[in-house]
This record gives structure tokens, sequence and C-alpha cells, in this order.
């Protein structure tokens, strides 16, 4: 594979999708997340996972590596900060784009970064996120570029955290494949796997980041996924499925944030550097509260 500098700058085009209950309700469901508020819809508008947006993203990724000749079966996710910026209940027509915005090498292999963003029928936004990948074992020809800097965070070491158990079933990688319409052959095919380097196929880093999501609003932020606001990490270790993994997270000193890692059962950080930015409860403003659609 070749990779380089020149794939910085890339802008897809607006890949457009119809939001309807079906897909969010599958989504959810895919995580065992059960609350009211995802299935519920004789109580108004549904909510939707804050994890969401990566579905709408994946067809904008896609078309970025595929159209410049580059195989997505050796990467696999490194680092992910996505911002909510307006309400996603269904149905909706929503857009999304992908903008690559940099590239270089790092000891695993070539590092990759998009902006995704995506916006209402309107043009409003509704989600914006930074993304790294790897592609692994591969090496950057040239030199390195990046066209707009990542966000960065400092990472802290929680001090005094409270921590839960998370399980991963063995079906997971294909339940979530088929709900989020995401689909990837590394994470479900043996023979992609082993041709990665990989005894078997892992987990989406965007599964594990969402098992942790709904643990954290339903332990923190009472069962409402509408207060999220901004939530990312490092995806620091495979997960390989099934699996046992240990959440830790305490407040941070700002108000309205939550630091995190997970463990697996060997002590390996899956996530580390993890956030979630969230409103006060009973604040949640008109920006984050559903729209007729």
């Amino acid at each position: 594979m070749t990779l380089d500098a020149s794939l910085v700058g890339y802008q897809t085009r607006w890949f457009e999708h119809r939001l309807d209950a079906r897909w969010s309700m599958a989504y959810a469901a895919a995580l065992d997340d059960v609350r009211p508020c995802y299935f519920d819809d004789t109580a108004g508008a549904l909510a939707v996972h804050p994890v969401f947006p990566v579905c709408l993203e994946w067809p904008a990724l896609v078309d970025s590596l595929g159209a410049n000749g580059v195989d997505m079966r050796r990467t696999v996710h490194a680092t992910h900060d996505l911002e909510l910026l307006g309400p996603l209940s269904p149905p909706r027509d929503v857009r999304s784009r992908a903008t690559v915005i940099g590239v270089e090498q790092r000891r695993p292999g070539i590092y990759l970064g998009w902006r995704f963003d995506t916006v209402d029928a309107d043009g409003r936004p509704l989600a914006r996120t930074w993304q790294g990948n790897l592609f692994l074992g591969e090496t950057l020809h040239g030199p390195a570029r990046w066209d707009e800097v990542l966000p960065h965070r400092d990472p802290l070491p929680l001090a005094a955290p409270s921590h839960l158990t998370l399980r991963a079933v063995a079906g997971l990688a294909h339940t979530y494949t088929e709900c989020a319409r995401i689909w990837n052959p590394l994470h479900t095919e043996m023979a992609v796997a082993a041709a990665a380097g990989m005894a078997r196929p892992p987990l989406h880093g965007t599964a594990t980041l969402a098992l942790v999501v709904s643990a954290l609003v339903g332990h923190c932020l009472g069962g409402d996924p509408r207060r999220v606001r901004r939530l990312g990490g490092r995806f620091n270790a495979l997960v390989m499925l099934p699996c046992t993994l240990d959440l830790a997270w305490e407040d941070a000193p700002a108000a309205g944030r939550l630091r995190f890692e997970v463990r697996d059962v060997d002590g390996g950080r899956a996530i580390r550097d993890g956030f979630l930015d969230y409103l006060p409860r009973d604040t949640v403003d008109d920006r984050h509260r559903p729209r007729p659609a």
C-alpha cells in the first residue's frame, strides 16, 4: 500500500442519510442499552445514542480511502473526539462528509487524521468528529503533513476513580456491524484479521466507546443521553471478544467533565485519556432538544 501526504486535503461529497427510528433503535439495542428514551416513541421524540454519529460518518470514511486506493482492511481506530452540536432525534434527513486533515509516521504504522462534519437538511451543524486511524505495519512515503491540528487534551491520572465491570459478548462485533451499518471485515472475518497479524477479529473501537458512554450516561447522568456534549479518547489496545472490561472514571476538576479509562482482564488499557463532557442536570438547552422533522 502506498500512502503519502498527497491524500491530505481530500474532501468527500456529502453523503445523505435518512435517520429513522429503526436505525437509532438498532444501534442502542446492539449495545444492550435498552433505556426507554431510545425505544418508547409514545412519549415524544426518541433520543439517539451519543456515539451514533459514527454510523453517519462511515460511508464518507470508506469513500476517502477507496477513492485514493487505500486498503481499509489493515486499519484500526486510534483516536476519537466527537462533539455533539445539535439534536439527532429521528426521523431526520442528515448529511455527512469527511476531510482528510493529516498524516504522519508513528511506531505502529501510518497515522491518518480526519474531520467529519454532519449537518441537517438545512445545513445546521449536528456533529463534528476528529478521528485518527493507524495503518498497522505501513511506512509513510515522504514527509508528514497536517492541514488542521487535532484537538488536544492533557492526560491526567485518575486519582480516586469509581469502577464498573463491562461485559462484551462473543457476537458483539457482528451485531454491531449490522446495527450500526459499519462494515470492516477486520472486525468480523478471521482470515482478514489473520492477514493483519491478529489472532482473531477485534471489536470496533467505537463499539467499546459506546459501551462506556452507555454506562456513564446510566451511572452519572441520570440516564439522560441528551446531556452529553462531547466524548472521546485514545484506543490503546485491541479488544478481543468475548471479554470483561473494567471501566474506571472520576469527575474532572472542571465541572461538567468525566474522565475515564478502560482496562481488559490483563490490565491493558483498551481506552486511555477518555473524556465525556456533559450539561448539568435539567439544563439541556434547546440546541440539544429534538426538533420536529
